[in-house]
């Protein structure tokens, strides 16, 4: 006597649920149609560890969830992972990855999904997982770009041509500023080919820190952790690659016009003595550092505005074996002969250091002609490109029309130990 009445319930159940899917249906039709996600920024790989990969991108999407395929080209495997809700912020999305193969092809896909659709963004990219011990490996160096000129997209896309496997930015990726509302314009948009095929791990500049004392910077990227302790984390950080040591330092002093966080007196203390084990316990090959402000230039800025740079860290990165130092801050090209004390010293016996500020802005004259500097370029815009095999470094400034405007090469006896 109580079926009748259930089944026309059910059946009047049924009605209204299939009119609420149909009706839900054509909303999310007409929501697709309107909101199809757009990428804002990136992708960009980020982090080189051994079988450690960060993407992160920006994505125009509503009510979406991201999620990140990579695909190996020689085994065929597949990786997925899903975009970490705690790290989607104002539309930035971030992806990380491990255990995977070193030093492999992998082809990213980036997905956006609603409900049960999922919509590809971007077109699909190639990069290597980082170089392992004993590969050769190339990497670019260059600073002061970001004004989101001509001139900067044309020489990033000359870069991306070197198909570098890691970027290293010396600082003032962000005129005039380092605001974040810039970065689209002044990093994004001209660096993107690069971003997406090379790791990029920056250093910060005094632009960068005119905003927040460089905190949008450190938001953009996803940089080790690694520091000194009770600095801010990302703003020292130190990575491997292939036989080679990297370690970035923050050169911008808080209370003046450099606007950073750490006093002269917290470089010698506390960020010097992280740097000597950083480069001392380790059995790396090949060891670079690199920041904003020159040790030793004949350009615009002199030596005396940043003395307190080869105060604290000078002689730890000549008693540590650094091989070459790469700054900015002067927008040209200079390279140092090998240096040791303040004195010239044969190949080999001490560090090289050069300046490669000349990457987009602006190019400022070689104002002195000190005896050390071996070679300088204040004409046109350049980058350094270096390749490593072994006990081989060949390094090339490169400038904007593809001309070799200097080479240089180090090799080591493969009975030398490291420092």
């Amino acid at each position: 006597m109580w079926n009748a009445p259930k089944r026309a319930g059910v059946r009047k159940t049924i009605l209204v649920g299939t009119a609420a899917v149909m009706t839900l249906g054509a909303v999310v039709v007409v929501v697709d149609r309107q909101t199809k996600p757009v990428l804002i920024a990136g992708p960009m790989i980020q982090m080189p560890a051994p079988g450690l990969v960060v993407i992160t991108w920006e994505l125009d999407a509503f009510f979406s969830g991201a999620t990140v395929l990579l695909t190996t080209s020689n085994s065929g495997r597949g990786f997925l992972q899903e975009a970490d809700e705690s790290q989607i912020l104002d539309g930035r999305y971030e992806a990380t990855f491990y255990g995977l193969p070193p030093g492999e092809p992998l082809t990213c896909h980036v997905l956006s999904h609603r409900l049960l659709w999922k919509t590809e963004v971007g077109e699909a990219f190639e990069f290597e997982t980082p170089a392992t011990k004993g590969a050769a490996f190339r990497f670019i160096a260059f600073g002061d770009s970001g004004n989101g000129s001509n001139t900067q997209a044309a020489l990033a896309e000359r870069m991306a041509d070197d198909n570098p496997d890691l970027v290293i930015h010396v600082g003032d990726l962000i005129y005039p500023a380092g605001a974040r509302k810039d970065y689209l314009r002044n990093f994004y948009e001209p660096n993107a080919d690069l971003i997406r095929t090379a790791f990029f791990m920056p250093s910060l500049g005094n632009h960068d820190c005119s905003t927040d004392g460089g905190r949008p910077m450190l938001r953009e990227f996803v940089l080790p952790e690694n520091g000194p302790e009770g600095v801010e984390p990302e703003r020292n950080y130190w990575f491997d690659f292939g036989d080679a040591r990297f370690v970035a330092l923050d050169t911008n002093p808080a209370g003046d016009k450099y606007a950073g966080v750490l006093s002269h007196d917290d470089m010698k203390t506390i960020v010097a003595p992280w740097l000597r084990k950083v480069l001392t316990n380790c059995d790396a090959r090949w060891k670079f550092a690199y920041f904003h402000h020159p040790i030793y230039t004949g350009s615009i800025h002199q030596e005396i505005e940043h003395a307190y740079v080869k105060e604290a860290f000078l002689q730890v990165l000549e008693d540590t074996g650094v091989d070459i130092v790469f700054a900015g801050h002067n927008h040209l090209y200079e390279r140092t002969a090998p240096m040791r004390r303040d004195a010239i010293v044969p190949e080999g016996k001490g560090v090289v250091f050069v300046t490669t500020g000349a990457g987009g802005v602006s190019r400022y004259e070689e104002k002195r002609h000190p005896d050390y500097m071996r070679v300088f370029n204040d004409e046109v815009f350049s980058y350094t490109r270096v390749d490593i095999s072994g006990d081989r470094l060949q390094m090339e400034q490169i400038s904007e029309n593809g001309r070799v405007l200097d080479r240089y090469e180090i090799v080591k006896s493969s009975a030398e130990p490291p420092v």
